[in-house]
């Protein structure tokens, strides 16, 4: 099977989502509008790679590419709430690896045994092996790591004690904003240029593109759910509220649904400020695309209550 190159994926996205756009600028299917900027990008964009492959969601938690953004929009967020995923999820899966939950490998672990502090490698796949990391570690640190091995297989040292830690720094809000900016992408891959540029969205894309400001405030996830969540599932709620929920990690992402016409988020905010318990039902509409779709721009589906 012949490999796609890079530049020939991102022509026949521009193609798909330029004749998507056409719908909306009387025939023209010249460009390609970032989704998240709105600017748009003709195809020389796409051959050139100032059009960029996204991955939906982070390549860190299993996205694949499968829409254009343009540099800009793709850089920023890569620098600050995409690295936040990939570096909260690096420390979910620690946690995962070192208690046995799942098999797999950490890089840089802190090991800590008596007074050695030591680089190591953690490797489940098999065994529970815990490796020095040689180019990490000074050589003295490594002879005395060995020796203190040995001292122990022997019966010389009664330290059998260790501590593992691994330190990775990370924006909590910048991650959940992460979250929102993959959900949005998704909901876009899925339906397309109508749902991703009405004015509803506005705040959102703001939002993605100023992770440091403060613009929809923190009601645009649910947390703690006791309940199984469904994977890589798009969700829709009626009640208390008409959105889309998009499920990660433990949580879900709260989208606008095109059907409601005030904003979700300062209804939300109004609704739950209460202190009320909310129960809330949903409904899956489906799985998170593997291609650009852009079902409501091809009118492959009605849209009525979503």
């Amino acid at each position: 099977m012949t490999k796609i190159s890079q530049k020939d994926k991102r022509l026949f996205i521009f193609q798909y989502g330029a004749k998507a756009a056409a719908k909306y600028r009387n025939g023209d299917c010249s460009l390609y509008f970032c989704p998240i900027c709105k600017l748009g990008y003709d195809e020389a964009s796409a051959i050139n790679g100032e059009l960029t492959l996204e991955d939906v969601p982070p390549k860190s938690i299993g996205g694949k590419p499968i829409l254009l953004t343009c540099h800009t929009c793709n850089s920023c967020a890569g620098h600050t709430i995409d690295s936040a995923i990939a570096n909260k999820n690096e420390l979910l899966n620690f946690e995962k690896i070192v208690t046995g939950q799942i098999k797999g490998i950490v890089p840089s672990v802190k090991l800590e045994v008596g007074e050695l502090q030591v680089t190591t490698l953690i490797n489940t796949q098999t065994t529970f092996d815990i490796k020095p990391v040689n180019k990490a570690n000074p050589p003295k640190t490594i002879e005395n790591y060995k020796k203190h091995m040995v001292d122990i297989s022997n019966g010389g040292s009664n330290c059998f004690e260790f501590k593992l830690s691994k330190t990775l720094k990370y924006n909590e809000r910048y991650a959940k904003i992460g979250y929102l900016k993959s959900a949005f992408l998704i909901l876009f891959a899925w339906l397309g240029y109508r749902y991703a540029f009405d004015p509803r969205l506005n705040a959102v894309r703001d939002q993605i593109r100023n992770p440091e400001n403060d613009i929809i405030g923190t009601k645009f996830w649910i947390e703690d759910i006791k309940e199984n969540i469904p994977s890589n599932k798009i969700m829709f709620s009626k009640d208390p509220l008409p959105m889309f929920l998009i499920p990660f990690h433990g949580c879900f992402i709260i989208l606008p649904s095109l059907g409601f016409k005030d904003d979700v988020y300062s209804s939300l905010t109004n609704f739950w400020g209460k202190g009320d318990k909310v129960n809330m039902q949903a409904e899956i509409l489906d799985s998170w695309p593997n291609r650009l779709q852009m079902k409501l721009d091809y009118a492959q589906i009605g849209y009525t209550s979503h």
